[in-house]
């Protein structure tokens, strides 16, 4: 297969790809709206809110897993952070420091020199597309 077969035939598979994902997006929430509520209702008469649990609807046993997703605000959690012991706080919070690329880009070199030795560089991903016929 020469090269712009297979640019074409990449083309081809994310256009279907993406259809599907489409598709696949609006029968899950099909889904959702039709047995979120029997799966909230038996997690709640087990006393939870989230987690997996075994219903029957429709005439079909289904496993439901309702999943959360925990946002911390984050000036509120930096305060009662500091209001812990040094070890308490280190044992219970994951911080995480980087530097926008824009911003070291254009620091002045005393600030890039500083930061320079943390700063590593890797191959976050490739692409290669067709940008028109010879």
């Amino acid at each position: 297969m020469n090269s712009t077969e297979l640019f074409n035939q990449r083309e081809e598979l994310k256009h279907v790809i993406s259809g599907l994902r489409s598709e696949l997006k609006l029968v899950e929430e099909q889904l959702q709206d039709l047995y979120m509520n029997f799966a909230r209702d038996a997690l709640r008469a087990d006393g939870r809110d989230f987690g997996t649990t075994h219903i029957v609807a429709d005439g079909h046993k289904l496993k439901a897993t309702v999943t959360k997703k925990v946002k911390w605000d984050q000036e509120k959690l930096r305060h009662a952070l500091n209001n812990l012991t040094a070890d308490e706080a280190h044992h219970y919070a994951k911080a995480t420091f980087s530097v926008e690329e824009r911003k070291y880009s254009n620091a002045p070199p005393a600030i890039k020199e500083v930061l320079e030795h943390c700063r590593t560089t890797e191959i976050g991903g490739f692409t290669v597309e067709v940008e028109g016929e010879d």
